[in-house]
């Protein structure tokens, strides 16, 4: 009886451990001809829509577009990663130093440029 007491208690310690553990933040906006400011918490941000002008903050790891005519500018951390799927967007980044983001564009006049 003891020994199941033990076993149940150090899995509920292993348990507490694990949910302690903080989880990659992930911001997902959604809408059509919104104004909008975003924090992504240094996590992944996705948009769903048409026609939205979104800045970005946060030192966000990863952007996934899926719309058309989005005009985004987004703050990166020095490891991420942007993909656009859909016709139009104009995403203008910025990351620290000298990082670049790595691009997957599947669509047609979608642009990606550095802030200046």
């Amino acid at each position: 009886m003891l020994n199941l007491r033990n076993v149940v208690l150090g899995g509920l310690g292993a348990a507490a451990v694990f949910l302690a553990l903080p989880a990659q933040a992930q911001t997902v906006f959604t809408g059509a001809g919104e104004e909008s400011e975003l924090d992504c918490d240094g996590g992944a941000v996705s948009v769903e829509g048409a026609s939205n002008t979104l800045t970005i903050t946060g030192d966000c790891t990863r952007l996934t577009v899926s719309g058309a005519s989005n005009r985004i500018t987004v703050e990166l951390a020095a490891a991420s990663s942007i993909r656009v799927e859909g016709a139009g967007n104009q995403i203008r980044w910025r990351a620290p130093g000298t990082a670049k983001p790595r691009t997957s564009i599947v669509g047609a006049g979608n642009r990606i440029s550095q802030l200046r």
